[in-house]
């Protein structure tokens, strides 16, 4: 070998240590290829479930599957909730192509939020948009997503503060799991933070009424088809909540009703008891008491119709 290619080698080798030492000492920013392999995968991964989640932004964020399957052992639990997804027979379509046909047992668990009955998220836009994605593109990002985070870009600001020893604490934290939970903290909390948007959204849109026919309508489909149905509202600020009730004409007791006569179970949830970080979604420790309350619920209602 001659002495201009040894060097080569040599530049080579040195380049990618180099390289590999960087990616493992600088920050990394999991917003940038582990979220896109998230949504990626939760719409294109073709493993099937006996016990699916659907709902908007507060259930895919406050509710964990690893809690309902620990105390519900006989359940493969995918979270398959979306950004303003609405319950609507787009998404309805979508959930029945991930249960497990052959599973003895299916079940359905149904957030029911204000704006998930709601013309707002009547067209889906964040599943439709991942489903029409390209192959190659949804190919990338599922298989090379964790190994481009590696070398994620970070921020000069980010890259200062290492060599400083500063500890960096990002605002907003999230973690993406591949069971569709996305588990989240967010610093400093502000519990009226979402106010204002939802205040803008109920302005033009209050609850759609027809809506909640249609998911009552399609709880009896899936009742005749032997899958079991539970809903519940997911816990926001009281402030957010009583927004809700009032402009967005979201009438809780009503709701309920209509479900549950449509062969559906209603899981009552206590607002009080659970702390949002922007008044509207639930820090992951809430989001795991949160699950384990709906679990251990769903546990005694399975019990109790088996007697």
């Amino acid at each position: 070998m001659s002495k201009l290619k040894q060097n080569i080698w040599i530049t080579l080798l040195l380049a990618m240590i180099f390289i590999g030492i960087l990616g493992a000492i600088l920050p990394k920013n999991p917003d940038k290829y582990l979220k896109d392999r998230f949504w990626a995968f939760k719409v294109h991964n073709n493993k099937k479930y006996n016990f699916i989640i659907l709902g908007d932004s507060r259930t895919y964020r406050g509710i964990s599957p690893y809690e309902i399957e620990n105390i519900l052992p006989e359940f493969s639990v995918f979270n398959f909730a979306f950004s303003n997804g609405g319950l609507n027979p787009i998404i309805y379509k979508a959930a029945e192509t991930k249960l497990d046909e052959k599973s003895k047992s299916l079940i359905i668990l149904l957030g029911v939020s204000a704006l998930t009955i709601n013309d707002i998220s009547l067209p889906n836009e964040q599943y439709v948009q991942e489903l029409k994605m390209p192959k190659e593109e949804v190919f990338e990002r599922i298989y090379f997503g964790k190994y481009l985070n590696y070398f994620s870009p970070v921020t000069p600001l980010m890259v200062k503060d290492l060599i400083k020893g500063t500890k960096f604490m990002s605002k907003y934290i999230s973690i993406y799991h591949d069971n569709g939970w996305v588990e989240s903290e967010k610093f400093p909390v502000d519990t009226l933070e979402a106010i204002p948007y939802y205040e803008k959204d109920f302005t033009s849109h209050t609850t759609n009424y027809h809506l909640v026919n249609e998911l009552c309508k399609q709880i009896s489909l899936w009742k005749s088809k032997g899958i079991k149905v539970f809903a519940f509202r997911p816990p926001a600020s009281r402030p957010l909540m009583n927004l809700e009730d009032s402009i967005g004409k979201y009438n809780e007791s009503l709701i309920k009703q209509q479900i549950e006569i449509s062969g559906g179970y209603w899981i009552d949830i206590n607002p009080a008891l659970y702390k949002t970080y922007d008044g509207s979604h639930l820090p992951k420790a809430e989001a795991r008491e949160l699950s384990q309350y709906i679990a251990n619920k769903i546990k005694i209602y399975l019990a109790t119709v088996s007697k």
